[in-house]
């Protein structure tokens, strides 16, 4: 007589429910997310909300352990989310539609529009008439017949005006994410500008990468994918990314920082047969990570992923899948604490679903593949990891943009792959010294060149996918899928069964 063994697969609600209360943090955020969307919809005085929030955790304490407990500290979280929405309004010191003075600094590199250009600014001082106020008020400058550039100063006369374009979602988008309205800049009401060298480690990336430029759109590939300024893109090159549905690699995001996390894990490999060198590893890891937010400009969405990334990197020490979307649930949380309009913005949304996905499906299915390092693993691991992101967000992106790219998860792997050259040479272009930079910079010029190349084929082939808007129905119901088909593999009891 001998023994075998084998497992047994089977469908249990109860593990599914131990698996949900080991991320609580997923359930304190999803009260809070119905708090922020209630503030849009309802108005209370904050004063009746604070006080339901403390009766709501009066309660919570009176009746812990109980189920009215727990439903009393759901309230006092959903009751928390629509305070901080209604005291975090955005509003700005400076009147709009009034001719004031005021210094304007420009804060990014300009773009030609044609008959203008456009920039990013910060209005740093204004006259109120009496004296001058120092503010912080972010807003989109359009600049005529004047010389003005990046790290500039202008003193003008000028007027603020709450519409930045003729598209109101795309006004309510900007005004979402801190823009405080435009400003009109030209000889008729410049007082006097500073022209200043701008300095930080963007400035220093753009300058170091012009120096290996050969090509003019390669090298605004290059500077939009290392540097985070996209102002050297040609709009024919813009729309041959967007219409392919490889745009998400133009603009710095998540896919960015997480090349740049794999590429110094990868480098840091040796440090990890080290009695505890991996903590070493994943703290080096995440200063890279910081050191290259820098470099592309430290924008809001670009901070908000390497956020998000920071967390996953540590977590996933602890092997558990489980681990990692709560410590991406929590640091969710705090963002949205910290600043509510972030749940309305695209580009959260978008990174919130991606890094979710990769969790939840993209590393479970990794785990699942032969355990071998070295390129190939790093190849595979942004192969899965894109095409899972792009699923994720798929509804999301028809719904806002009305295009569903599907040459663009096809294309994604070959695009992925020049993607991890301009990233990685990019980043070893900065960091190396003229002349050891030289062949780094050539070589990631020309990936960027493989890259564009990818792109306008396509293009021109006409093989990019469909216009199709997806309704705010069909959205609930692929995101409702994607959440039964994670709550139907959790639910998953695995016994390992011995016969004899």
């Amino acid at each position: 007589m001998y023994a075998s063994d084998h497992w047994h697969n089977s469908l249990s609600l109860s593990t599914l429910g131990r698996r949900l209360l080991s991320v609580p943090m997923l359930l304190v955020l999803l009260p809070l997310c119905l708090g922020i969307l209630l503030a849009e919809s309802f108005m209370l005085h904050p004063m009746a909300i604070a006080i339901t929030l403390i009766a709501a955790l009066i309660t919570a304490w009176r009746t812990s352990p109980s189920r009215l407990s727990a439903v009393a500290i759901a309230i006092a979280i959903t009751m928390l989310g629509w305070l901080a929405a209604l005291l975090g309004t955005n509003t700005s010191a400076v009147p709009y539609n009034s001719d004031v003075e005021m210094t304007i600094e420009i804060t990014s590199p300009t773009r030609d529009m044609g008959e203008y250009s456009s920039a990013d600014g910060c209005i740093v001082a204004w006259y109120d008439g009496t004296a001058w106020r120092d503010v912080e008020e972010v807003v989109r400058v359009w600049i005529e017949d004047v010389e003005v550039d990046y790290g500039d100063r202008v003193m003008l006369c000028g007027t603020l005006r709450p519409h930045i374009s003729r598209h109101a979602d795309y006004d309510e988008l900007l005004y979402r994410r801190n823009y405080a309205g435009g400003v009109a800049i030209g000889s008729y009401n410049t007082l006097h500008i500073g022209h200043h060298n701008p300095s930080g480690l963007q400035a220093y990336a753009i300058g170091k990468l012009s120096r290996y430029a050969t090509l003019d759109t390669s090298h605004a590939t290059l500077e939009a994918m290392v540097a985070g300024t996209r102002h050297a893109m040609p709009q024919s090159l813009r729309d041959a990314y967007s219409q392919t549905g490889l745009a998400h690699l133009m603009a710095v995001s998540g896919l960015h920082l997480g090349i740049v996390l794999i590429a110094i894990n990868i480098l840091l490999l040796p440090l990890r047969l080290i009695h505890r060198g991996h903590r070493v590893a994943n703290i080096l890891a995440i200063v890279a990570l910081w050191l290259f937010v820098g470099v592309c400009g430290a924008s809001a969405s670009v901070v908000r992923a390497a956020l998000m990334l920071s967390v996953l990197q540590l977590s996933l020490l602890s092997s558990s899948r489980y681990n990692s979307l709560n410590a991406l649930a929590a640091t969710l949380f705090v963002m949205l604490l910290y600043r509510t309009d972030y749940l309305f913005d695209i580009s959260f949304q978008l990174s919130a679903l991606a890094v979710a996905g990769i969790i939840l499906w993209g590393v479970p299915l990794l785990r699942t593949l032969p355990q071998q390092q070295g390129i190939w693993r790093a190849a595979l691991t942004t192969l899965f990891m894109g095409i899972v992101a792009t699923l994720w967000t798929m509804p999301l992106v028809s719904h806002t943009f009305g295009h569903i790219a599907l040459i663009g998860i096809l294309a994604t792997p070959l695009a992925m792959l020049c993607a991890y050259v301009i990233v990685s040479f990019g980043i070893l272009t900065l960091i190396l010294p003229h002349p050891l930079s030289l062949p780094f910079g050539y070589v990631a010029e020309w990936a960027a060149y493989a890259q564009n190349s990818i792109a306008c084929s396509l293009n021109d082939w006409g093989i990019t996918g469909f216009t199709y808007r997806m309704s705010g129905m069909e959205v609930a119901i692929c995101y409702t899928l994607f959440i039964a088909i994670t709550a139907l593999i959790w639910s998953i009891n695995r016994k390992k069964v011995i016969t004899l």
